[in-house]
């Protein structure tokens, strides 16, 4: 039995409300909410947290190759899966391969994962991702928000959920689209995009339909990823699925997740389901994707280490447009009367690669004292040179003591930066985000998560900083 053995969702922590985008501009944008990456996140940070809440699945599966699907990864030139199986502590010959340049890329990550799978070659992670950007006022704006989903792919008696059956419909269309250039997702008249991706989406279904011997009426959820929300309900209705089928696609609070919508939605249906039902994917974006799952007895004692409720709970819905211009960079600000950021030193990049991407230290065979940045001297018990490496994800860490900076230039003051004691005996110094002053003091608990520092000379810097934790969350 093959298919998803695990799977994880991580959302910003914070929301805008379509009302403050409309108000700005004097129109009106509906009712709910769209999920805001912070000025530090990007879609592969985003993956890296989503993959890195799979915890102890990586650990017993270790997947033989790492694929990440995104329209908007950080570089047009350089690998993102492979900076994502470096920050997961994934071995040098983990198989790598990126996806992009539309929305069913998500889909095809994944068939290409089962394929690997289907083919003897290990379990696969797929993390899919989006930040997009749409040009101020216009339709879209409201509706672009940012996610990611993390999927762990195998076989045996784990699966979640397994395969039945896929069926593709390649369409040449231009419905929404961007180049190098653009910086604004561009998007075609709504009514010729539900015309022209129509046509797809009906084929692939009854390709499927017929290939697996079932009807829709027979079919417990079904989940239609289209360009926009509007239109993928439009074409879920086209195909003649219900409302009771149709109740996953229904999200006011996070917007449009680009490549990670579809997989937020069946993750959401994930979690609702009960054994043996059936979840029919359908992807659409030049073209069109179907996938057929039918959920396992495994479904019933699977929990995430960060449900969707945990995202709806702690999000911070106080976001106004001027913070989502700063934080998007829409908005040109005052960097300071300082010298700007210098490129970052490729080789001190990769010489302490573990280091910043793996958040690896050292621990001290001789006491099992734990440190970072990593050392050479032992200063409990001073030996010299008898230490191995010792990673700190996944470790509790509490405040030790913290300072607040009004005045330092950021884009989202003011900066906090804490001192850390982190499970083991290490402590660092660590940049707070995520947070106000009023949600940090002594003694909080918090745990790390994967963000970009700054970018400089086009190089991005990533590193890990510390949120609050917050929430209930079942260990992985």
């Amino acid at each position: 039995m093959q298919g998803i053995i695990a799977y994880e969702v991580y959302l910003p922590h914070h929301r805008i409300s379509k009302k403050e985008v409309a108000g700005f501009h004097g129109g009106y944008a509906g009712k709910g909410t769209k999920s805001v990456a912070h000025y530090d996140e990007d879609s592969l940070t985003m993956a890296v947290n989503a993959s890195n809440s799979l915890g102890d699945a990586l650990e017993k599966y270790q997947p033989g190759a790492v694929y990440f699907a995104s329209t908007t990864s950080p570089y047009q030139e350089k690998l993102g899966s492979v900076t994502l199986a470096k920050a997961l502590h994934l071995p040098a010959n983990t198989g790598t391969i990126d996806y992009g340049n539309s929305l069913r890329a998500a889909s095809n990550a994944i068939r290409a994962g089962m394929n690997a799978v289907e083919s003897g070659k290990g379990s696969v992670l797929v993390s899919l991702s989006d930040r997009r950007l749409a040009r101020p006022k216009s339709p879209l704006e409201a509706e672009m928000g940012a996610g990611a989903v993390s999927f762990l792919l195998g076989e045996g008696d784990d699966v979640l959920a397994e395969l039945i059956g896929s069926s593709n419909v390649a369409g040449e269309q231009v419905s929404q689209w961007r180049t190098a250039q653009d910086q604004f997702l561009r998007q075609w008249e709504d009514r010729f995009i539900a015309h022209s991706v129509s046509e797809a989406v009906l084929q692939c279904v009854h390709d499927l339909l017929t290939k697996t011997n079932r009807s829709l009426e027979n079919i417990d959820t079904v989940i239609l990823a289209g360009p926009t929300e509007k239109l993928s309900l439009t074409l879920a209705r086209l195909i003649g699925a219900n409302e009771e089928q149709v109740t996953s696609m229904r999200d006011g609070s996070i917007g449009h997740l680009g490549t990670a919508n579809g997989p937020y939605m069946f993750t959401k249906a994930l979690s609702e389901s009960i054994p043996g039902q059936t979840i029919l994917w359908l992807q659409a974006g030049d073209g069109c994707e179907a996938m057929l799952f039918q959920t396992t007895e495994a479904i019933s004692s699977y929990k995430q280490k960060k449900p969707l409720s945990h995202f709806e709970e702690n999000s911070n819905e106080n976001v106004t447009y001027s913070d989502y211009l700063r934080w998007y960079e829409l908005l040109e600000v005052d960097e300071g009367r300082r010298p700007g950021a210098s490129t970052p030193s490729a080789p001190a990049l990769k010489r302490n690669s573990d280091q910043i991407l793996g958040l690896f230290g050292s621990e001290c065979m001789s006491c099992g004292q734990s440190y970072y940045p990593k050392q050479r001297v032992c200063v409990k018990c001073h030996v010299k040179d008898e230490m191995k490496p010792f990673s700190l994800q996944g470790k509790k860490a509490k405040v030790a003591t913290y300072t607040v900076d009004y005045l330092a230039t950021s884009v989202s003051p003011p900066t906090i930066f804490a001192v850390v004691d982190i499970e083991g005996g290490s402590r660092m110094l660590a940049q707070a985000t995520d947070c106000t002053p009023d949600e940090i003091s002594i003694g909080t608990e918090v745990e790390f998560s994967f963000r970009k520092l700054y970018e400089a000379g086009g190089v991005h810097n990533y590193f890990w900083k510390v949120v609050p934790k917050r929430g209930v969350q079942h260990e992985s």
